[in-house]
């Protein structure tokens, strides 16, 4: 990714990779576009690239998305290639030496305007296709406009101030000026509004996969939401997203699924709740993303488990993301279901280890870590081990980082949610290996019922937004037990602790507390962050930096955002 900014952008999309078994694209490499995408066959190939334009955003880390947040910080490095990603990691989750040569922001940067270019392709290619119907161009047009809009609500977001890009180059550009915050919202919310009625109102008329009226209309209602907050907000920016949010909820084709472990169920992704996803082609053939494999620790390493025999249980975990102490403690364990599906708390030997001290047999319990917010005495640690003579017992305390001065054990319960049980292991003819084939949730139904319950809350009608976040509460309540809230309980905090609960590990986090200012949130609950910057947030934090190399590649000069 050090190439420059100009020939990224201007790359044609010839040689894409796929999006998924239900939007295949061909391996066209060789091929000119001027030559292919001439007819419907080499246009649907160039619609489906924008889909899989998508990938490389969610394929490798969530760097942008989690680090840095109240709910996920850096933990222990693991070399790749010989070579530790710790200095820009620390640069993200701890702030205070962020630059403008940060690898994780470059790759992101150059990353979406690539997939912007893939887009501005299809769109200014549709009106020359001959065998393609007026309605045909506009759904795919639709769906097109769709993809590149969630291009720019994710470098508006992180960037602020960026170019407005809509041509389709065919020569190298080495000069763009920034668009304004307010230019690129209303150039986004123009734009869904424009697609909207050229797409499915019924998913199942459609592709897998396809960009739908609701997803597009979740969308919208995000970024009313979202420019509700911004000094530019429209008036009734509020009350449109809690409207197209009710409008997406009204959908009889979405559904809450009964329980949320059924969400996440291997196997299940097109369920109901799911109202647009990036799609990702079965292992070893496709190529996999890497959430199954964050969020952890390194498992392998210790007595009883392998990087062979313990994957299909556990996967391969790496230990770069983990759980900040602080998001264990929003659940209330004995009656949110969440917990348990969402975190592995115990881990059981898959491996013989004859030479331990005790020796230790496949399915002997291993690891333990007591629910944070219920009793756990000595006693109970002695019945444990009296059955489980093996067990490591490793309390709340200790689920921190063992670097830093900070004392933990770097032991934790795992986010799980994510784990898929077809990861490619080693030895397998995949290039991706320990990756899942699991599709990465970009929007779901519940997430809907929390933009609407913010909406509403933002709009002064607490008793409504208690009935949408009751609504994902109630699902999640364990038999018995109830979850429910009143109007008085309904604060932004509350919310962003509902969404927590909900959505932990899901790419959402540093926008949410982007989107509602609150990241004095992480500075106060991320031990790293905390201990990196004394003097607190500052106001500069809720932008990254302009890639430093955009700015020295564009000859006109680019202003760099305050503070960087």
């Amino acid at each position: 990714m050090k190439k420059i900014f100009y020939l990224l952008i201007t790359l044609l999309v010839i040689s894409t990779t796929s999006c998924k078994k239900y939007l295949q694209e061909e391996n066209l490499s060789g091929i000119t576009a001027q030559n292919y995408y001439k007819d419907a066959k080499g246009f649907e190939s160039l619609v489906n690239a924008c889909y899989a334009s998508l990938k490389p955003i969610y394929s490798t880390n969530p760097a942008l998305f989690e680090w840095g947040t109240d709910l996920i910080t850096r933990g222990e490095s693991e070399l790749v290639s010989g070579v530790s990603n710790e200095p820009p990691a620390i640069q993200i989750n701890e702030y205070r030496a962020l630059t403008a040569d940060n690898s994780y922001i470059s790759n992101f940067f150059t990353r979406s305007y690539s997939g912007i270019q893939i887009c501005n392709n299809a769109i200014n290619t549709a009106g020359s296709i001959p065998d393609l119907t007026q309605a045909q161009k506009d759904r795919r047009i639709a769906e097109v406009k769709f993809i590149r809009a969630y291009f720019y609500y994710l470098l508006v977001e992180n960037f602020g101030a960026i170019p407005l890009v809509q041509e389709q180059f065919t020569a190298p550009v080495t000069r763009f000026e920034p668009n304004t915050e307010q230019q690129i919202y209303e150039f986004m919310i123009s734009e869904i509004n424009a697609a909207l009625p050229s797409l499915s109102v019924n998913p199942t008329q459609v592709e897998t996969g396809r960009v739908t009226q609701a997803a597009a209309k979740h969308f919208l209602s995000l970024l009313h939401l979202t420019r509700g907050y911004k000094t530019f907000a429209v008036s009734t920016d509020f009350e449109k997203s809690a409207l197209l949010a009710e409008e997406v909820i009204a959908n009889t084709s979405y559904a809450l699924q009964p329980t949320f472990a059924e969400v996440f169920r291997s196997g299940n992704e097109r369920n109901r709740e799911i109202v647009f996803a990036v799609q990702y082609e079965p292992l070893p053939g496709g190529a996999g993303n890497g959430q199954n494999i964050l969020f952890g620790w390194r498992l392998w390493r210790e007595k009883g488990f392998d990087e062979t025999s313990s994957l299909k249980d556990y996967n391969r975990r790496s230990s770069e993301f983990m759980p900040t102490q602080f998001l264990y403690t929003l659940y209330n364990t004995t009656a949110d279901a969440r917990y348990d599906v969402t975190f592995s708390s115990r881990f059981f030997a898959t491996k013989a280890d004859v030479l331990a001290t005790s020796a230790v047999k496949v399915g002997d319990l291993r690891f333990f870590f007591p629910y944070p917010d219920q009793p756990f005495s000595a006693a109970d640690e002695a019945t444990l081990k009296v059955a489980n003579p093996n067990v490591q017992v490793i309390r709340f305390d200790q689920w921190k980082q063992a670097f830093a001065g900070i004392g933990g054990a770097e032991k934790f319960p795992m986010i799980n949610k994510f784990y898929d049980p077809t990861a490619a292991l080693p030895g397998s003819s995949s290039e991706n290996l320990y990756t899942g084939s699991k599709d990465v949730f970009l929007f779901r139904l519940a997430e809907t019922y929390l933009i609407a319950a913010e909406a509403y809350f933002k709009s002064g009608q607490l008793s409504k937004s208690a009935d949408k976040l009751n609504a994902v509460r109630q699902r999640a309540a364990k038999s018995g037990q109830s979850l429910s809230i009143t109007a008085a309980e309904v604060n932004i905090d509350f919310i962003l602790d509902e969404r927590a609960r909900e959505l932990a590990g899901e790419y959402k986090r540093w926008f949410d507390l982007k989107r509602t200012r609150r990241l004095e949130r992480a500075f106060s609950q991320n031990i790293l962050t905390k201990n990196a910057n004394p003097a607190g947030v500052l106001d500069k934090y809720y932008l990254r930096p302009i890639p430093q190399i955009f700015i020295d590649r564009n000859t006109g000069g680019y202003p760099q955002n305050n503070g960087y």
